[in-house]
């Protein structure tokens, strides 16, 4: 997630840099060739100042939109310090509102994809950072191979 954060901010930066190149590039004027030797010409080159421009990006977690977490904790979890786990799966792992497989899907995570748990409930699912579940059977912590 932080590295989609930087991603996103270098592609912003590149986007304002080429924007800038692009518009310095268009004031050139081509000369026309003289056999003449001028004694001395003094050149004035208007100076072209780009307003500084913020580009804004909204990063989406999973993928798409994920509204908090509705819903009511009915189960017992035990808050761990929080640290990063990875997806240990052959495709994706279900993220889930509750720790169980009855509970609603939300968003899936892909093979190797960094998650950051912060709970454990009694039945072995991690709580992650953002309120949501996801089974302690497929985390490892080490990346898969």
């Amino acid at each position: 997630m932080k590295r989609s954060s930087i991603i996103a901010k270098a592609l912003g930066l590149s986007m304002a840099c080429s924007m800038v190149l692009a518009i310095t590039a268009c004031g050139g004027k081509g000369k026309e060739e003289s056999s003449e030797t001028p004694e001395s010409t003094t050149e004035t080159t208007p100076m072209v100042t780009v307003a500084p421009t913020t580009v804004e990006t909204t990063l989406l977690e999973y993928g798409m939109t994920i509204q908090e977490n509705d819903q009511a904790v009915t189960w017992k979890e035990e808050a761990i310090e929080a640290k990063i786990m990875y997806a240990n799966v052959k495709t994706y792992l279900n993220v889930r509102k509750g720790p169980g497989p009855d509970y609603a899907g939300v968003a899936k995570f892909s093979k190797g994809m960094q998650i950051v748990v912060v709970a454990k409930t009694e039945n072995g699912w991690y709580k992650t950072d953002d309120g949501f579940y996801v089974s302690g059977e497929y985390l490892s912590e080490t990346v898969p191979s």
